[in-house]
């Protein structure tokens, strides 16, 4: 005979698991029941019940086409879907810094260039925001200037990461997404990383001569049609319509999602705490990484 000291309640759940393989329905979501889950993820470890681990290990997930442009970083931001949306960077749910917090980096690397603005709160806050939300984005990112982004002219040919570090949470990717920010946009070639200590980084996606944020086409005359268009709506728009107009065009028109294959050397490491985007064109090449508004979509690990 053997004697098993473990928790009656939960010892429940165990056995619903291996007749059915299945998570058991009584303990509802991890949103419900986050004690239960946890709980009964340490009662699957010391089973080894690698089946169950694996099901309790994701407490929620989204995707592009279900969720649309609201991911994981969209529902941080909502307080895992409890409160108003309110930027995830100011809850606190998630840290934005790279190298721009390095000693001196403002000053050796963009100062003399007048772009004092890297690394301020607003600039964190816009790397991460689900939508632009200032007018001060209307005036001028949406016309091509770049006074928002983390990253800038000549960052492809340069090795400036720009870090997400989801603090209380991991994610496996399924697919990120990003929105054009100004100048040339993603011109040069990038790797989109993930990382589990923030030291040790997987490549999850290497985009090289993609095109989808591209900046906007220049006409001769120095100014690109597209703009001309949207300048010619806004003359004939209410002000109070103007921030709406702005936001559905560029999410729109200037936003692209990207599918992580997660059949790949991240599979063994699933789940990553820290993300950064780094430039990956040959060192020195001026081109420019300009981009806005991160989103993140796939499984959650709380």
């Amino acid at each position: 005979i053997y004697f098993i000291d473990r928790d009656a309640e939960l010892f429940k759940f165990v056995m619903e698991y291996l007749r059915n393989r299945e998570l058991p329905a009584a303990i509802g979501t991890f949103g419900e029941n986050p004690n239960v889950w946890r709980a009964l993820r340490r009662e699957a470890e010391f089973f080894a019940l690698d089946g169950l681990i694996s099901l309790l290990k994701v407490t929620h997930s989204c995707s592009p086409d279900q969720d649309g442009s609201k991911g994981i970083l969209y529902w941080l931001g909502t307080a895992k879907g409890k409160e108003q949306y309110v930027n995830p960077y100011t809850r606190g749910e998630v840290d934005v810094r790279g190298w721009f917090d390095e000693p001196n980096a403002l000053k050796d690397n963009w100062m003399e260039n007048g772009y004092m603005y890297y690394g301020s709160s607003e600039c964190r806050e816009m790397h991460v925001q689900h939508r632009p939300k200032s007018k001060r984005f209307l005036e001028d990112v949406a016309m091509g200037d770049n006074v928002y982004c983390l990253m800038g002219c000549d960052h492809a040919g340069e090795r400036l990461p720009v870090i997400v570090d989801f603090r209380k949470i991991a994610v496996c990717p399924t697919h990120y997404s990003l929105r054009y920010g100004g100048c040339f946009g993603m011109q040069g070639d990038w790797n989109f990383d993930g990382s589990q200590d923030g030291s040790n980084w997987i490549t999850l996606h290497e985009a090289r001569d993609d095109k989808h944020l591209v900046g906007m086409n220049i006409s001769t005359d120095g100014e690109s049609g597209e703009r001309r268009w949207i300048r010619d709506v806004m003359k004939h728009t209410d002000e109070a319509q103007k921030e709406e107009i702005y936001c559905d065009y560029m999410e729109r028109v200037h936003r692209w999602t990207w599918k992580i294959d997660c059949n790949s050397e991240a599979e063994e490491r699933h789940f990553f705490r820290y993300f950064r985007i780094i430039g990956a064109s040959p060192k020195g090449t001026p081109t420019c990484l300009h981009a806005i508004g991160l989103e993140l979509y796939g499984h959650v690990s709380s």
